[in-house]
């Protein structure tokens, strides 16, 4: 239910109200619609399926995924943004899913553990920021027509990994159709 709501439109009487329960009934489970919030974002983070990596892609072929995986993730539930940057907001289930994924990628990819969890954290923070700050409207609803922004993404994102595993001194082949030419600027 919250997650039709979506993040920023929640208020406790909204949500007591859909429920079908009291305001005062409501406060028996929750704090207040901060812990809400938080609850719901919550769902939504663990609920969210994150590619698994596969020896059978390439690390810049997975993190392209990935990085898309958490563009869509903010895109498609606006307001979650913060709950996956800020760490205050961040619950114990939400880092547990998080360290998870980075072992996960770290075996796979055959990566120390902090590498993987900087290069993960840097794509997922450039991916979930720009959703939220492109797709964001005054009343919190995602704006879907998005024209050539899709593709500029695209570039930007696959820079961001290639310019990532330059910084970190990983060799690593471009993957075939990520051509290095440069896309026309506006």
């Amino acid at each position: 239910m919250g997650t039709e709501i979506t993040l920023p439109a929640i208020t406790f009487a909204r949500v007591a109200k859909e429920l079908g329960v009291t305001q005062p009934a409501l406060y028996k489970h929750v704090s207040g619609v901060d812990e809400l919030k938080r609850l719901i974002a919550e769902h939504i983070f663990l609920s969210w399926a994150l590619p698994a990596p596969s020896a059978d892609d390439s690390l810049p072929t997975y993190l392209f995924g990935f990085g898309h995986s958490m563009y869509l993730l903010a895109q498609q539930h606006p307001g979650i943004t913060g709950f996956l940057t800020r760490r205050d907001d961040t619950t114990p289930s939400m880092v547990d899913k998080i360290a998870e994924h980075h072992r996960e990628v770290a075996a796979t990819y055959r990566l120390p553990r902090a590498t993987a969890q900087w290069l993960l954290s840097t794509i997922a923070f450039h991916c979930v920021a720009l959703a939220d700050t492109f797709y964001a409207t005054r009343d919190g609803a995602a704006d879907h027509d998005t024209g050539d922004a899709d593709r500029e993404f695209d570039w930007g994102l696959k820079s961001l990994i290639l310019g990532s595993l330059r910084v970190l001194d990983i060799d690593t082949e471009p993957p075939r159709g990520w051509t290095l030419r440069r896309p026309r600027i506006h």
